[in-house]
């Protein structure tokens, strides 16, 4: 009888394709083969994983084909087993795996859709909080420079395919006829949860560098010296103007000001 630890690994390893046989005699015997219902719940396993890679990435199964996303979908699990307890979380590597496969070499802008499809179901899984106003930063601002904390949700990507405009073709106002002229052009997103939907935002360099910087709590300062040095034609009130207008500012609080060193 193997130990718990031991055979919770067997177990793990047996679901995700190994052989099954040497678990035989941990199993109790019934009315019923014990391998023969392990495989059933095996392949229900399998089936529940790849539904719900089909439900986060609708438009890659597309494009993939469904029966070669199923295909690969399979050949992920095998060796990502989930590490978390909601299935909604499960497939954050899942781009990354499918940049790596020789067989989408001709056709690289998938894992860009894929990594767009992600973000989006991060986004929705996100909390939102209530937003501030802009009268609340310039408060703050008489003070000392503010910081600012930005949607929980807000999620940023830079692609080097137009993945947004792939992803957008294959939604109900698309067109799929456009994707004949697709090029390869990098692509700065922003996108965020609105109530149950995501919005979307194309960036220049500068303003996905202020983004940035500021999801990643480096500080106004610091984002703003990031956006200038790629553009010093930036207009940055009009950009702060423009993330309380779009209801991304969660929160603004004065930054103590500096001690003076003695």
């Amino acid at each position: 009888m193997l130990a718990n630890t031991a055979l919770q690994a067997s177990i793990k390893q047996a679901i995700l394709g190994h052989d099954a046989r040497d678990l035989a005699p941990e199993f109790a015997a019934g009315d019923y083969d014990p391998l023969r219902r392990f495989n059933i719940y095996r392949n229900n396993t399998y089936a529940s994983l790849t539904a719900t890679l089909l439900s986060v990435f609708p438009v890659t199964a597309s494009l993939l084909g469904e029966g070669y996303f199923r295909f690969a979908a399979a050949c992920f699990i095998r060796g990502n087993p989930p590490i978390e307890p909601r299935l909604v979380r499960y497939g954050s590597s899942f781009a990354d795996f499918l940049g790596r496969l020789d067989d989408l070499r001709s056709m690289p802008f998938v894992a860009d859709v894929a990594r767009l499809e992600w973000l989006i179901a991060e986004a929705l899984d996100a909390p939102v909080v209530r937003p501030r106003q802009v009268d609340e930063f310039a408060a703050a601002g008489a003070m000392a420079v503010p910081e600012i904390r930005l949607q929980p949700s807000l999620r940023l990507l830079f692609s080097r395919w137009p993945a947004l405009e792939i992803w957008s073709a294959h939604q109900p106002s698309g067109d799929l006829d456009s994707l004949s002229r697709i090029r390869r052009q990098p692509e700065r997103i922003a996108l965020w949860r609105s109530s149950d939907t995501i919005r979307f935002l194309r960036l220049g360099s500068a303003h996905y560098a202020f983004l940035h910087a500021l999801v990643r709590q480096r500080g106004l300062e610091v984002a703003t010296e990031r956006a200038l040095a790629r553009s010093a034609d930036l207009d940055l009130v009009a950009t702060l103007h423009g993330l309380f207008a779009d209801g991304l500012v969660a929160g603004v609080r004065p930054l103590p000001p500096a001690q003076p060193a003695h």
